[in-house]
């Protein structure tokens, strides 16, 4: 069977065929030693952000019609057969070709077409007791730093569930209600579980780049914190949950979904759209 072309596998889900799973529960209960994490304040609630936002970005900014020579024709690389998903770097291994380069050569073409280059690099050091595993940082077209643009943190397999951020998702028309109901328990915000820290986590590395995801494999979280940090008075995160299952996928799929979460970070600072 022939691979899909890398343009193709945007239409895709993620393999799960040939993979173990060397976690068979479900639930994956994470901690943290990190003092910087602990410390950081936890956010009360945040504003829900439906997957159509980024069903429209992929849309208009994916390339939908590639020269000859693209390289969004060439073929993904096959999957081997030696994955079993323990640990975060195991998770890390898979995702590099899976999921991070389809989409970077799909980036690297539409921010060419506008000048600029992204750089995508690894275990990037944020600061104190800060290490990000994924960061994209884009440049002009001579070599000058512009703006970290993007962070994904990836987690070891059943980290990320949407029941620990459910009870915190809030409308436009619920927020009054919902941070209410965050500032009646202790402490004061309605994400439960191991959604504690990973929003923890998100806020801190909001300090350095405003777009922050997620990503387990299996499911991933998008933070948007720039209302936050870009207002006088503190706006609300907003945030998203994603997996590729029947409820959510909405004609999306991870590759869609982590292109479009960077589009949006990139489209902040250069004009993009789909050739």
């Amino acid at each position: 069977m022939e691979s899909p072309t890398i343009l193709e596998s945007f239409n895709l889900k993620l393999p799960k065929s040939f993979i173990e799973f060397g976690f068979q529960e479900n639930y994956r209960t994470i901690t943290s030693t990190a003092p910087s994490t602990k410390e950081t304040e936890i956010d009360h609630i945040f504003l829900l952000e439906d997957i159509s936002v980024f069903k429209a970005i992929a849309e208009k900014c994916l390339p939908r019609r590639p020269t000859a020579h693209s390289s969004l024709l060439d073929s993904l690389p096959r999957l081997e057969k030696t994955h079993r998903l323990d640990t975060e770097a195991d998770v890390t291994r898979i995702s590099i070709l899976q999921l991070l380069y389809p989409v970077n050569i799909a980036l690297q073409e539409i921010v060419a077409a506008a000048g600029m280059k992204i750089i995508c690099g690894s275990e990037r050091t944020g600061g104190r007791d800060s290490r990000f595993d994924i960061q994209w940082s884009l440049y002009n077209n001579k070599g000058e730093f512009l703006k970290n643009s993007a962070i994904l943190e990836i987690k070891s397999t059943n980290v990320i569930h949407w029941d620990d951020f459910k009870n915190a998702a809030a409308t436009e028309k619920t927020l009054e209600a919902k941070m209410a109901e965050a500032m009646s328990k202790f402490p004061d915000t309605l994400f439960n579980g191991n959604a504690l820290l990973l929003t923890k986590q998100a806020t801190k590395y909001s300090q350095k780049c405003v777009d922050v995801a997620l990503f387990d494999w299996t499911s991933m979280f998008i933070f948007d914190f720039a209302d936050r940090l870009s207002t006088t008075e503190e706006g609300e995160v907003k945030g998203t949950y994603f997996s590729e299952d029947r409820r959510t996928r909405k004609g999306m799929t991870f590759r869609r979904q982590l292109f479009a979460f960077l589009a949006r970070a990139l489209k902040r600072y250069v004009s993009m759209d789909s050739r």
